[in-house]
């Protein structure tokens, strides 16, 4: 593989597919049906698998592809980081507190925004010291963002 080569890795599982496909589907090329049920297959065993790999939400996986380029100029830039968590100050308990409560206020009064959504979700996430559930409410704040973007492209459209 050359620097200009994609990097293909993430397909294996898909060319593992097709491969077992053309493996086990039988053909007679001497038949009017030919490669039919070969092809037939290939099409449908690709289709779930894709369909499988691929998000379900409406515009999800474009922005997905938008969130990918941004990491590949970030790994570019600063390469692969690790630092530590940050989460669970003290103050981020009570201002987690503080932006449920405005929250669940603002929309009560018909006010409610994506910012409020957006800042009650990163500041749970910043009280938060356990592992797992930082990463849940980072997972939320994610979903919050996806939402944001579609919310704005369907106002484009």
């Amino acid at each position: 593989m050359t620097d200009t080569d994609p990097d293909l890795t993430a397909l294996g599982p898909l060319a593992k597919t097709i491969a077992d496909t053309v493996e086990t589907t039988p053909i007679n090329l001497g038949s009017p049906e030919g490669a039919l049920p070969l092809i037939q297959a290939l099409i449908l065993r690709t289709a779930a698998y894709m369909g499988s790999e691929l998000p379900r939400t409406p515009g999800l996986a474009k922005h997905m592809v938008e969130v990918d380029s941004e990491r590949q100029r970030q790994l570019a830039k600063w390469g692969d980081q690790h630092h530590p968590d940050g989460t669970d100050l003290d103050a981020a308990v009570s201002i987690a507190d503080t932006a449920r409560r405005e929250c669940d206020e603002a929309f009560a009064a018909g006010r409610g925004t994506w910012a409020h959504i957006l800042t009650e979700e990163v500041t749970e996430a910043l009280a938060e010291d356990d592992p797992d559930r930082l990463r849940t409410e980072l997972v939320q704040c994610a979903a919050v963002i996806q939402a944001w973007i579609s919310d704005i492209d369907s106002r484009e459209a």
